[in-house]
């Protein structure tokens, strides 16, 4: 230690600060989560063993007959029920009033008063939110089932039932490698057919190397969503997924007499899909400018995680030895994930908080046995996330950035 410890500078002058100004270097905007809320698909969570959706997979019978016919008459199952749990997210922190004050005026003899650059209370508060609205937008490209032999590798039955799992036919792979054979209880490809399911487009190579994306991908992709009776309205990608999109679809504009050329895209129009850039969507090259949390239990206080403690960064895969035709991705093949697109029904999504507030971003504040003044604080909230119509919904992946 220096000694004296302070120059004649440092003690006859204050510090140049500006007030109450924190700047964030950590967490980055969540557009998926917020353009869901304006779709109006917040539907509070009220209580019950689950969320029980009743959809329609089947049809009465019918047919083109000569008048007088005898027919059999059997009644068909026409609807069924998916049923998803809520999930539990938690935040949490040691708290000292000695340093801060929360507000009662029982505490803060360091961090109040005059001296008081920033409220670092009000801090904490807001990284809380921010911590827990970062897990929930990670973990809805991911899954909330539990490890399942070779078709699903992570077990992840505590996080938020979110667009990996949806947007499966439970055949191909999905940008994270998985194939989902279930979805909200109910088993694709069974009784129900194939009402659950939606195919995901490969765009790599035969080779399983990452490919470009162009018009015609995302032509095919906003097609599958059509066909099936989706009216697309939503596009999500990583903000390198986002400027491949971008070039791809500046590659079909022709303007030679322009003289000066200024594009300010927040936002990309394609067949009345709003596509946006969200740094937290799937994405290989993304890993190398976020400070991502790489493997399970890894995530540090410095590291963006989801609620497994992961990060959204798509890697390489194997794909099964049965595909379907219409995915475009490779048998048996090491596949190159590289970015990922996603076309959305906005409406077909549920984003389902409790409306307890004790669980609705509600704060606890624990006691530390014996101790005089650091207590546990937790920020907690009870929600889920899911899709009621998978088959209106599409994912593209395997692209270069």
């Amino acid at each position: 230690m220096a000694d004296p410890l302070y120059s004649e500078i440092d003690a006859t002058n204050l510090e140049s600060v500006r007030k109450n100004v924190v700047f964030n270097n950590l967490f980055v905007d969540t557009p998926f989560q917020a353009k869901l809320r304006r779709a109006g698909v917040w539907d509070p969570f009220l209580g019950g063993a689950g969320m029980m959706e009743g959809i329609v997979y089947g049809r009465v019978q019918g047919a083109a007959i000569a008048p007088g016919s005898t027919v059999t008459v059997t009644r068909q199952q026409l609807n069924t029920g998916m049923k998803f749990l809520p999930k539990a997210y938690v935040a949490w922190t040691p708290i000292d009033d000695w340093e801060l004050d929360d507000g009662s005026g029982t505490g803060g003899v360091i961090n109040s008063g005059p001296a008081m650059i920033a409220n670092q209370y009000q801090i904490i508060m807001e990284n809380m939110v921010m911590t827990i609205n970062t897990m929930i937008e990670m973990d809805s490209f991911r899954h909330g089932q539990a490890s399942s032999g070779s078709v699903i590798s992570d077990n992840r039955i505590l996080n938020c039932n979110g667009l990996d799992e949806a947007l499966n036919n439970g055949y191909d792979p999905s940008p994270f490698g998985n194939v989902y054979t279930t979805y909200g209880g109910i088993t694709r490809n069974g009784v129900v057919g194939a009402a659950m399911n939606s195919t995901p487009l490969y765009l790599g190579t035969s080779a399983g190397a990452a490919g470009p994306i162009d018009f015609n991908a995302l032509m095919q992709l906003w097609t599958q969503c059509q066909v099936r009776g989706g009216n697309p309205d939503l596009g999500i990608t990583n903000v390198f997924g986002f400027a491949a999109v971008a070039n791809a679809l500046e590659a079909q504009r022709r303007d030679v007499n322009a003289k000066k050329h200024d594009i300010e895209w927040k936002g990309l129009e394609f067949n009345g899909v709003e596509i946006y850039a969200d740094p937290l969507a799937p994405s290989y090259k993304a890993g190398s400018y976020l400070s991502l949390a790489p493997t399970a239990g890894s995530s540090g206080n410095n590291n963006l995680a989801d609620g497994a403690g992961v990060s959204t960064q798509t890697a390489d895969f194997t794909s099964p030895s049965t595909v379907t035709s219409s995915s475009g991705c490779p048998a048996s093949t090491t596949i190159k994930a590289g970015e990922v697109l996603y076309f959305l029904e906005a409406a077909s999504f549920k984003i389902r908080p409790t409306n307890k507030k004790g669980w609705n971003y509600g704060i606890r504040r624990n006691a530390m046995p014996n101790n005089v003044s650091v207590d546990a604080l937790f920020m907690r909230l009870g929600t889920n996330l899911y899709n009621c119509q998978p088959a209106h919904n599409a994912v593209a992946f395997g692209f270069k950035a």
